[in-house]
C-alpha cells in the first residue's frame, strides 16, 4: 500500500480579538514614548542647568587635595561640595545675579571655608598662586575672546606645576543633528543683539587655538549635550598629573 505523499496544511494560528487590541493598545502607546523620549532629550540638550550634577561629580572625582580657585557662574553648590575634598577654596563668581556669599552657601560651617566674591580680572592679576585646581565654569561666554585669553592666561601663571586646570564652556555641537538648534539660538541672539541692542553670550570657538598659544597641554575632556558642552583639562606640562 503506498503512503499518502500530500503534505497536510499547516493550520494558520488565528490571534484571538484580545490580542489584537491588546497589540494595537502597545503600538498606540510607543508612539507617544517615542514623542517623549525625542522631546526629553531636546530639553536636555537646550538645558545647560541639567547637566551640572553630572559635570560637578565628574569634576569632583579628579580633584586634588591642595589649594583650588574656581571661577565662573552661580559656583556656590560646586563650592560647598568642594570643601569636602579639599580644606578651602577661593571663589569669584562673575554670575550678573549674584548678591553676597551666604545668598549662595546657607550654611555657615561651610561658608567659613570658602572666599566668595565677585571676579575681578584685574585683581586676579594680584591673585598669589599656586593652585592645584582651578576649575573655570560658564566664565568665558561672557568675555571678548582677547579677555578669554587673558583670564587663561593668568589661570596658567598661578596653576601649579602639577596642578590642573578644568574648564567647563557651551561650544558649537560636534553633532550636525544638532546645527538647527544651535541655528535658531544664533539668530535669536542676533536678534537681541542688533535690535534690542542688548549683550549677548555666544558659545567658544577657537578654545584649542588659544590654549595651544598659551602652551597648555590637553589631558582629557568629557562631552555633554552632543558636544555643546565641553570640559577641558589642561596641565602646564605633559604628564602632570601622573604622578
Amino acid at each position: 500500500m503506498e503512503e499518502d505523499s500530500k503534505i497536510t496544511d499547516i493550520p494558520k494560528i488565528v490571534p484571538e480579538e484580545d490580542s489584537l487590541e491588546e497589540t494595537s493598545d502597545k503600538a498606540e502607546e510607543q508612539e507617544p514614548d517615542a514623542l517623549h523620549t525625542v522631546t526629553t532629550r531636546l530639553k536636555e540638550i537646550v538645558n545647560i542647568d541639567l547637566f551640572l550634577p553630572d559635570i560637578h561629580a565628574w569634576i569632583l572625582e579628579k580633584i586634588r587635595r591642595g589649594p583650588t580657585l574656581i571661577i565662573g557662574e552661580n559656583i556656590g553648590k560646586i563650592a560647598e561640595k568642594m570643601t569636602d575634598h579639599v580644606p578651602r577654596v577661593i571663589a569669584r563668581e562673575t554670575g550678573s545675579s549674584y548678591v553676597s556669599p551666604k545668598v549662595e552657601v546657607k550654611d555657615e560651617r561651610t561658608l567659613s571655608k570658602i572666599d566668595l566674591k565677585v571676579f575681578d580680572l584685574e585683581k586676579l592679576k594680584t591673585q598669589q598662586g599656586p593652585f592645584l585646581n582651578i576649575i573655570v565654569i560658564f566664565a568665558l561666554k561672557r568675555l571678548e575672546k582677547a579677555v578669554q585669553q587673558e583670564l587663561l592666561q593668568e589661570c596658567k601663571r598661578v596653576l601649579a606645576k602639577e596642578g590642573q586646570l578644568i574648564v567647563v564652556g557651551e561650544f558649537y555641537p560636534k553633532s550636525a543633528l544638532l546645527y538647527p538648534i544651535s541655528l535658531t539660538k544664533e539668530v535669536v541672539k542676533t536678534f537681541k543683539s542688533k535690535v534690542l541692542k542688548k549683550k549677548v553670550n555666544r558659545p567658544i570657538v577657537n578654545f584649542e587655538k588659544i590654549a595651544n598659544n598659551l602652551e597648555l597641554k590637553f589631558f582629557d575632556v568629557k562631552y555633554d549635550a552632543g558636544g555643546r558642552i565641553r570640559t577641558y583639562v589642561l596641565t602646564k606640562r605633559w604628564g602632570a598629573l601622573l604622578t
